[in-house]
């Protein structure tokens, strides 16, 4: 096993997954890709809620909308670099990517780049009838890729 590939994300950031990653990397030889996705779709949604229903609009939406990425990708570094640490610490090979997108096309994208064996990705707890409506982009991701994946739920 060549690459291990870690997808965190703003909604998507379990320490079971994490320990799980850096466990099978150690075991295993591997490096571990970190990719922490500033999902632009999660602010997005609300925004576009909040514009509907007339609690914002205009400058104001596209400076709040900019902030909250910001912030997201603030949390993604912190993040990663608690990951970076305990990847040391064990002796682990890494390389740390953050980048902005929906978490779907950034994930595809970076295993496809990085060519990873192995993919390891937390899926948020939802009722059955709410990926049944709104997709599971995990399950997508799964169906997607050629290379193993590992889904941890929460």
């Amino acid at each position: 096993m060549d690459k291990i590939l870690l997808i965190l994300s703003t909604t998507r950031k379990s320490d079971k997954c994490v320990k799980e990653a850096v466990d099978i990397a150690s075991k295993e030889n591997a490096k571990l890709i970190i990719l922490f996705v500033v999902d632009n779709e999660v602010p997005q949604k609300i925004f576009d809620s909040l514009t509907e229903e007339g609690w914002i609009g205009g400058k104001t939406t596209e400076n709040l909308y900019n902030a909250v990425l910001d912030e997201y990708s603030v949390q993604g570094k912190e993040k990663i670099l608690e990951i970076e640490e305990a990847a040391k610490s064990k002796g682990v090979d890494y390389k740390s990517i953050i980048k902005r997108g929906t978490f779907l096309d950034v994930a595809l994208s970076v295993a496809e780049e990085e060519q990873v064996s192995l993919i390891l990705v937390t899926r948020r707890k939802r009722s059955r009838l709410s990926r049944y409506f709104f997709g599971s982009a995990v399950a997508e991701l799964k169906e997607k890729v050629t290379c193993e994946t590992k889904i941890i739920d929460e």
